[in-house]
């Protein structure tokens, strides 16, 4: 077994220790790992459960140490940012839920542990109005997409609205998904955390579209294991039949098989049977691509690169998927394009 995919297992609580002795070359190597996939947190929590004579040299666990608490310090500020937002959206009027990596933490362990780096913010409410609402609040929003924008309210911590969760390329298949994400809207006062069964179908949602366009890392997959233990029995059908109505069930099953080979999830928490084929494929793309595909060239953007050279990288990046996902990549050059043309309509250029 590879020493990280041990250490992943050890963080979840599937393993007690290592099955070798790793040297500190080794070990520096699985902190570089975790670092690329910003699991450092979790990996030193790992670390900490390990027999002394496992653990790494003491000079690198001051270090871990170091960004752990870096980590507890960023968690702490969000959670005074998310008190202050509620006051914010109060005197606005306006109700709201926290998604991604703030609203998902609360389903770890020790939530402090999971990296955050931005708060997502999804607001009711049209995107005119909810512009306009924060514009007359003194928080102009700005680089504003048919999907997001982003205000400036705090100084130490960026702050994203949404007016859509996530969206797909496909046409079709996107008025869908906003079918799901109006009906299910986990509004329920002014600033909440949604639920298990909206997480189950907008997490996979969110994965699916960043693997295509650039790349996704273990810190989603982790994040996917705490929301499938999370689900209850009695809406997992649903979940499923969601998702392979939006086409995204082959990649289900391919995530499936991540929650089990990295996590050792139960075959009773599976949303379907894992499809190894393809999970093998998604395993060693999240390993060697890292969080976000920060390790893919294919998204490393060339010194003075225009426009027009960014469109055609990007749907060269994208369609190196359309042997395993045709549906949604086909649509992607349209997608794009119609991005352009509705903030040109809308004069947000």
């Amino acid at each position: 077994m590879h020493p990280f995919r041990n250490l992943l297992l050890i963080s979840v609580g599937r393993a007690d220790s290592l099955e070798k002795v790793l040297t500190p070359g080794e070990w520096g190597r699985m902190f570089q790992m975790a670092r690329h996939q910003s699991l450092l947190a979790i990996i030193y929590e790992a670390v900490l459960r390990l027999p002394e004579h496992q653990r790494p040299p003491q000079e690198m666990m001051d270090k871990w140490k170091e960004y752990t608490d870096l980590t507890a310090g960023i968690y702490n500020r969000h959670q005074k940012h998310i008190e202050q937002l509620k006051l914010i959206l109060d005197k606005m009027g306006l109700r709201g839920c926290i998604l991604k990596g703030t609203g998902l933490s609360h389903l770890y362990p020790k939530p402090e542990r999971r990296l955050c780096g931005d708060i997502d913010l999804w607001v009711e409410g049209t995107h005119k109005s909810i512009i306009k609402a924060f514009d007359e609040a003194g928080y102009p929003p700005y680089e504003i997409l048919y999907q997001e924008a982003k205000v400036d309210i705090f100084d130490d911590t960026e702050v994203e609205i949404h007016f859509h969760p996530c969206k797909m390329n496909n046409p079709f298949k996107n008025a869908r998904l906003q079918k799901f994400f109006n009906i299910n809207a986990p509004f329920q006062g002014t600033l909440t955390y949604p639920d298990a069964r909206f997480n189950a179908v907008f997490c996979m949602a969110h994965m699916y579209r960043h693997y295509l366009v650039g790349g996704i890392g273990m810190r989603q997959m982790l994040d996917y294991y705490y929301v499938l233990r999370e689900l209850k029995p009695e809406d997992r059908a649903q979940v499923l039949d969601t998702l392979s109505k939006l086409g995204m069930k082959k990649f289900t099953a391919a995530v499936m098989c991540s929650m089990q080979f990295n996590f050792g999830l139960e075959d009773e928490y599976l949303l379907c049977p894992p499809d190894k084929k393809y999970g093998g494929r998604l395993v060693n793309d999240i390993i060697n691509m890292g969080n976000f595909g920060m390790l893919d060239k294919r998204n490393y953007s060339a010194e003075g690169e225009s426009r027009w050279k960014r469109f055609l990288r990007k749907n060269r990046r994208i369609f190196s998927n359309f042997r395993y996902f045709p549906g949604e990549v086909t649509w992607s050059p349209f997608a794009r394009v119609s991005q352009h043309v509705w903030r040109l309509f809308n004069n947000y250029l």
